[in-house]
């Protein structure tokens, strides 16, 4: 069961949460140098990194250069726009090394949404603030760019 190896990455939620949710996300493995998504890909899940390091790349516009633009390590959230219908994703997710994850589709998430309500809003309020996190930082490195 996905939840015996779900480790921190679930440490935003109670353990009977970590539980309920661990039931409904699946597994992914990537190994080193793997894409988990590129750039123009259909976005309609979001992964949590329970172990492994991941590389953000965006376009530089120059050829098909690519510029990365964060890693993230062990606990972090990837993909999280996966979650709004209609999009695709505007940047491509490389393993730096062996990494675990676990998935939550968008149909999981509906089927939350009728079963699980309380578990959807803790879910939505944990990303909706590495969402600002993230926004914040990147405001100050823009700060310090201008």
């Amino acid at each position: 069961m996905a939840q015996k190896r779900c480790g921190d990455v679930f440490a935003f939620l109670g353990a009977e949460e970590q539980k309920r949710l661990a039931s409904v996300v699946t597994e992914r493995i990537l190994e080193q140098d793997s894409y988990l998504f590129e750039v123009g890909d259909p976005a309609d899940e979001v992964f949590f990194l329970a172990q492994g390091r991941l590389s953000v790349q965006k376009k530089t516009g120059f050829h098909r250069k690519m510029q990365v633009v964060a890693i993230l390590e062990s606990g972090a959230i990837v993909g999280e726009a996966g979650l709004l219908s209609g999009h695709v994703h505007g940047v491509s997710v490389r393993a730096i090394e062996h990494s675990h994850l676990f998935r939550l589709g968008c149909q999981e998430l509906q089927t939350l949404e009728r079963t699980d309500s309380q578990l959807v809003i803790q879910l939505l309020k944990h990303l909706l603030l590495i969402s600002s996190l993230r926004l914040e930082k990147t405001a100050e490195r823009l700060a310090h760019v201008l």
